[in-house]
């Protein structure tokens, strides 16, 4: 198979990715009805990591502990940025959970300014402003009422992936060689075990017999195409496609997130809400729309980013 034929397919496979994250929101809105959050996020992290288990078996037994603590940091990173999405997504609408979220993208940078002094570039600073008038109007309906409990936890909860895709980029560039693979699959353990604990102790065990077919199915959708395949998908994909383009396709993650709460769930759509998804939505692809015109400044063909 050529070289272009496999970028294509990578391309398309990532791309899948995001309409899947984006779909998402909206049956984890759902299902939030039927299971409680900690056992949803639980079960369905730690079934993800068995399930990659086997594959990635001669890999682990490698493993140095050095590896492993790093994969428990950004671990503990991504349960925080889950458990606050999660909890968000339940008090707010599943449109505007995705699109919040997605603002993540104009806050690494700033992140890397704290923690490196790397200097600020004009696209995330530009994106970000698009960003935060897009939010003002998203949530305004003349008044601050229109900001709930929710749109502030989800926001947070984006910070928190911010900060997991900053510790994972600052992993991969240590001096350190491991399966990316065993790296994913420790996240997602630490993720299933933290949330698994908490819900033993806080939330009552579901009633399996009373879960809908819908809601096996929305389950089954999170943890394969939502969790599992997703990040098996994203690191195989990045050995074919560059990563402005890897970056880029997974910035419409929040496009679909809105379409499919607008179509699927009954999203409110106004004057005011459609121009601040739009401001949202531009804030993130000005960011990396930025950063895929200074990557190709740099080199020619930039080496591929490897993320979880």
């Amino acid at each position: 198979m050529s070289a272009k034929r496999k970028m294509f397919l990578a391309n398309a496979a990532l791309l899948g990715v995001a309409i899947s994250w984006g779909y998402t929101f909206v049956l984890t809105k759902d299902l939030l009805e039927e299971i409680p959050p900690f056992y949803f996020l639980g079960t369905r992290f730690l079934l993800a990591a068995l399930l990659l288990l086997p594959f990635v078996w001669g890999s682990l037994k490698r493993t140095g502990w050095q590896v492993w603590k790093m994969g428990i940091g950004c671990g503990i990173a991504l349960w925080a940025a889950f458990m606050l999405q999660v909890i968000g997504i339940d008090l707010t609408t599943p449109g505007k959970a995705g699109v919040i979220t997605g603002t993540m993208v104009m806050i690494v940078p700033f992140l890397y300014f704290a923690w490196a002094r790397i200097p600020m570039q004009p696209g995330p600073v530009l994106g970000s402003l698009c960003a935060f008038s897009g939010l003002i109007l998203l949530s305004w309906d003349g008044g601050w009422s229109g900001i709930n409990i929710g749109d502030v936890i989800t926001f947070v909860g984006a910070i928190f992936f911010a900060v997991h895709m900053v510790m994972v980029d600052r992993s991969y560039n240590r001096n350190v060689t491991f399966d990316a693979l065993v790296f994913v699959m420790i996240q997602l353990l630490v993720v299933g075990i933290i949330d698994t604990g908490i819900a033993a102790f806080i939330e009552p065990f579901p009633h399996l017999g009373s879960i809908s077919p819908y809601g096996w199915f929305a389950y089954g959708f999170d943890l394969l195409f939502g969790t599992l395949l997703a990040y098996i998908v994203q690191v195989k994909a990045q050995k074919y496609s560059p990563p402005t383009h890897v970056s880029l396709l997974l910035a419409f993650e929040p496009v679909f997130a809105f379409v499919f709460s607008w179509l699927l769930w009954g999203e409110a759509v106004s004057a005011a809400i459609i121009t601040g998804v739009f401001l949202i939505l531009s804030g993130v692809f000005v960011t990396e729309g930025f950063d895929m015109l200074r990557a190709k400044s740099k080199s020619p063909a930039p080496e591929l980013k490897r993320s979880s």
